[in-house]
């Protein structure tokens, strides 16, 4: 170990935006949101908008060509967990990491960030976990609405939340639908459209007569339904200075269709002396197909294509030219059964945990061949359908994890055991592919000491994470490291305080073809390994609330620093080669959040500010494209008719910044512009 750095995360109190006091109850290792809280006032489905205010995450916004938000914690973005009430949310987390899916951010209750992670998650979350609380039953018989949207892109979106609670038994029902469509960014002004559908259905019903013990049993059903526009395709450095905003026309036939659905059964007992049983059944299915631009006049598209595109665009030729896209129909799916038995015996908590996961990744790549022609449109030919492969996993996990309590001094001992099962087959040759078929598991330690005083909260941990290599991984070696915390928390009525300095410790970093890096179709399917990174960091959350007589201001702040560096030279499939001393790419050094916000009677209003340091993207093969610091400012203003009723206006992108998404060989893409917002909700 060369050296012991920390990192400060301070677990902030968002008064209307975030947490209460009750964010200190999972002993400093967590940040907790309340997102009914952050709903109430912004009424955004937008992911990073709750995302940046979680210290531990670094946060890649959506931008304008339809990719979605995707996240990391302290340099990583594999071993990242999204669950979502305890069980995975991505359908096939072992099978197919570099696919990360995000929940609606409409029908949760709150999100907890964990990066010192609870080991009953297991290696894929051994080095971060991200959890959802989806909307509880026994709330929504009282916060029933119906929410009515739309705005300046005459874009729309309806929301509904429904509950019923009885002394028996409960239900709710939320439906969140979007309509969006534009023909102002494509050059030949086709309409780049987005429909989505979200369902979430919940029904519970409690001990029945004669049970010795108090007993709920809850089945959920999530459906989501996803129809749009996504291309990898950025701008040229000149079009992207003319007009941010616009997309080249031959992207055009660009497309994402995804259909999730999600089932769990869970059922839980509490037992005599406050100890209880959890237990989880859930399977999960989601069908991908994707059609996105990858050649031009039979080159695979970078930087000197991307400019012959540009310049067909501004003067098309007669003859037109050809153009070809990758199609992929992918079918991903997991079953599993999970059971937590939280023991207490007196002061002190032992929980013991077991998990049988297994899931699968059906992957069908094929190429569809175009004309752009002189008018800008694309003259398709049939598609050319191709099956590549399958990749299964078999994941058993097994944790006990202690807390012992004297006074106000607590010794946390954890332990988790993974073994991994991985396959490959081949059905088609393509593009190098092997079959693959190994195992591999290990052992996951952690010791923690926190100290409680009263206001002030103090602790140190450290862990070792692993998590098993994917069927992708030529050299098929985990992702492993040390890692060390040291955090303080300070909390009264009105001010908290909260800091985490960290180290993390890589002997082994996976990185696959995500959001960060836009790969050749080669590499699609592959992940690749870098020796020997080292992360520092320091984390830090503020939240403070003043009262003025009958008006409230409240205010959080919420700050991330990020050092990793390579300590070695390497090459891998994925990057290419990195030098020892460089920063990893992809993460900004520098990342804050702040919220400030006026509530006074039936009036409220409340700004967002987020703010990355200087990024630098990469691409195989490629120089790194800095991408500058950037401000982003989101303003929400609320008010009250009445307890049942509330009119809302929102503006995203307050300033109208060009905002950088991404850069990389494959051009600039962008953020969205200034948007406005004006909603109706109906409370009954």
């Amino acid at each position: 170990m060369p050296t012991h750095y920390f990192t400060v995360s301070l677990c902030a109190i968002s008064v209307s935006l975030a947490c209460s006091n009750n964010a200190f109850a999972d002993d400093l290792y967590s940040q907790l949101l309340e997102l009914n809280k952050l709903n109430s006032t912004f009424h955004s489905s937008q992911s990073s908008l709750a995302l940046e205010q979680l210290t531990p995450l670094t946060v890649l916004p959506a931008d304008l060509s339809g990719n979605p938000a995707s996240i990391s914690m302290r340099s990583t973005s594999q071993g990242i967990a999204v669950l979502q009430d305890r069980v995975y949310f991505s359908p096939a987390p072992y099978a197919a990491p570099q696919l990360q899916l995000l929940p609606n951010l409409l029908q949760q209750q709150s999100v907890n960030a964990t990066p010192m992670a609870n080991m009953a998650v297991g290696g894929q979350g051994a080095f971060g976990v991200v959890s959802y609380q989806t909307l509880q039953v026994a709330e929504q018989a009282e916060h029933s609405k119906t929410t009515l949207e739309g705005n300046t892109d005459s874009d729309y979106s309806v929301d509904v939340n429904w509950g019923v609670k009885t002394k028996d038994y409960g239900m709710v029902l939320a439906v969140n639908y979007n309509d969006a469509s534009s023909s102002d960014h494509l050059f030949n002004g086709q309409d780049t459209d987005r429909q989505t559908t979200d369902i979430l259905f919940k029904i519970n019903a409690s001990s029945l007569l004669g049970a010795r013990n108090p007993q709920v049993t809850e089945f959920t059903y999530q459906f989501l339904d996803d129809d749009s526009y996504r291309s990898l395709l950025g701008l040229t450095q000149a079009d992207w200075q003319q007009d941010p905003m616009r997309l080249y026309a031959v992207t055009a036939a660009d497309k994402h269709q995804g259909r999730h659905h999600k089932y769990q059964l869970s059922h839980q007992v509490a037992l005599a002396g406050g100890d209880k049983v959890i237990t989880d059944f859930y399977y999960q299915s989601y069908s991908q197909q994707l059609n996105q631009l990858n050649q031009f006049d039979g080159q695979m598209i970078d930087a000197r294509s991307l400019a012959t595109i540009a310049a067909f665009e501004r003067q098309p030729t007669v003859n037109g030219v050809a153009v070809a896209s990758l199609q992929q129909d992918n079918d991903y799916s997991s079953f599993g059964m999970q059971t937590e038995s939280v023991n207490q015996y007196g002061a002190h908590q032992i929980i013991y945990s077991a998990r049988y996961h297994t899931d699968k990744a059906e992957m069908h790549f094929g190429d569809q061949q175009s004309l752009w022609q002189q008018d800008l449109s694309l003259m398709s030919d049939a598609p050319n359908a191709l099956s590549a492969y399958t990749d299964d996993a078999t994941a058993f996990t097994s944790a006990i994890d202690s807390l012992f309590n004297w006074a106000g001094l607590q010794l946390k001992l954890a332990l988790a055991y993974e073994q991994v099962d991985v396959t490959r087959e081949v059905d088609i040759a393509y593009v190098g592919l092997d079959a693959v078929d190994f195992s591999d598991s290990d052992w996951m330690p952690q010791l923690g000491v926190l100290y409680d005083a009263g206001d002030w909260r103090l602790s140190t941990d450290i862990r070792r994470s692993w998590t098993a290599a994917s069927a992708g991984n030529l050299d098929q070696e985990a992702q492993v490291s040390l890692h060390y915390q040291v955090s303080a928390q300070y909390a009264s009525n009105r001010f908290n305080a909260g800091i985490k300095t960290y180290i993390q410790d890589f002997d082994n970093l996976h990185v696959s073809c995500d959001a960060y890096a836009s790969c050749a179709d080669s590499r699609l399917w592959v992940q690749g390994n870098v020796t020997d990174v080292l992360t520092k960091g320091v984390e830090l959350d503020l939240g403070y609330q003043w009262d003025v007589g009958s008006v409230q201001l409240p205010l959080t702040l919420h700050y991330q620093y990020s050092n990793s560096e390579y300590q070695t030279n390497s090459c891998n499939e994925i990057q290419g080669c990195v030098v020892a001393g460089d920063r990893v790419a992809w993460l900004p050094e520098q990342q804050l959040q702040l919220s400030a916000g006026m509530k006074y009677d039936e009036y409220a209003l409340n700004a967002n500010v987020f703010y990355q340091s200087e990024r630098e993207m990469g691409q195989f093969g490629a120089q790194l494209q800095p991408i500058a610091a950037q401000w982003r400012v989101d303003l929400a203003a609320n008010y009250h008719f009445d307890r049942h009723n509330e009119i809302y206006f929102r503006i995203e992108n307050l300033l109208d910044e060009t905002l950088v998404s991404t850069a990389s060989n494959s051009g600039i893409r962008s953020e969205n512009g200034r948007i406005s917002y004006l909603g109706y909700q109906l409370r009954f």
